[in-house]
């Protein structure tokens, strides 16, 4: 995409279309809860990827998303008058470089990665991994719909809720639900075990038991850590769609030790498919993947022409 925008940049505009993010824990990273953290993680992206392209971020409400068909990795090509030239469900670069041929006209010398000299960075590290043994889903498991209550807390949520049901919840209400607690790479903080270890609570209406809902987390010996916090819970639920209030505690430090607190953060979690990400993409202490959601997806990238 960087070689077909430097020898089109002169009559087209392209823009990269931050989405939600197509699968969660891909390379350490995990999915923003506003729109500060989405814009953060674009921040990062031109760090490491040293793009020359103009990034845009779509709504936390996913308009952008929604309205191209939630496709995984889309491409569009738009005209000066607003009509579209050429669409795709996954970038192709290639396929691009003739649309736009087509459209403005070829390019004498077309560029070729092999003359990029991209600034690329890799990810910044922070803390051991592999202290605490990841949790085996049995089974095919997507994301559920999870809202994160920012009024009552005045830090950031440091850890992300990730919650997920297996497809026999989601066919009949009845089923096992993946709880994980996943650090922010971004915010550059771990786990500060040698204070009380993560705690949740679950709080059910009429009609949805899950069992258990209060567990305590694992207490490793090791001062401190960065991986996940993972559980596996049960649900009955007589209805579909039911909400649930979760409520987590546990101590976050920052890398450079200039705090470590304890932190008290709430959730909602709707019974439902989150038809906006994936499955997680979940690796290793050395970013290895290990295992993976269906439709995987990668960020895509976005031309239109210049009016």
């Amino acid at each position: 995409m960087e070689t077909v925008k430097l020898d089109y940049e002169d009559k087209v505009n392209f823009y990269y279309i931050y989405k939600p993010l197509a699968h969660p824990e891909f390379q350490g990273y995990v999915s923003p809860i506003n729109i500060k953290e989405r814009l953060m993680h674009i921040d990062e992206a031109k760090r490491r990827l040293g793009s020359s392209i103009t990034w845009l971020a779509d709504t936390m409400e996913n308009v952008y998303h929604r309205a191209s068909g939630e496709t995984p990795n889309s491409e569009i090509l738009v005209g000066p008058n607003g009509m579209v030239l050429a669409a795709r469900s996954w970038s192709d670069p290639d396929a691009l470089r003739k649309d736009l041929a087509a459209a403005v006209g070829p390019v004498e010398n077309p560029t070729q990665i092999a003359d990029l000299n991209l600034p690329v960075q890799s990810m910044i590290g922070t803390v051991a991994k592999g202290i605490v043994p990841r949790v085996v889903k049995p089974g095919h498991f997507l994301p559920m719909e999870t809202v994160a209550n920012e009024k009552t807390t005045k830090v950031p949520f440091y850890t992300k809720l990730r919650a997920e049901g297996s497809q026999e919840l989601y066919d009949t209400g009845k089923g096992t639900m993946y709880i994980g607690f996943h650090l922010d790479p971004l915010y550059r903080v771990h786990w500060n075990n040698e204070a009380p270890p993560l705690e949740f609570e679950i709080s059910t209406p009429d009609g949805i038991t899950i069992t258990p809902d209060k567990i305590v987390g694992p207490d490793p010996e090791e001062e401190a850590d960065a991986d996940p916090r993972e559980f596996l819970v049960e649900v009955d639920s007589t209805a579909a769609g039911g909400v649930v209030d979760l409520t987590v505690k546990y101590f976050a430090c920052d890398d450079e030790l200039t705090f470590c607190i304890p932190v008290q953060q709430d959730y909602q979690i709707t019974l439902v498919r989150d038809t906006s990400h994936g499955g997680a993409i979940t690796t290793d202490a050395g970013g290895n993947i290990v295992g993976g959601g269906n439709n995987r997806r990668r960020p895509g990238g976005r031309a239109r022409p210049a009016s």
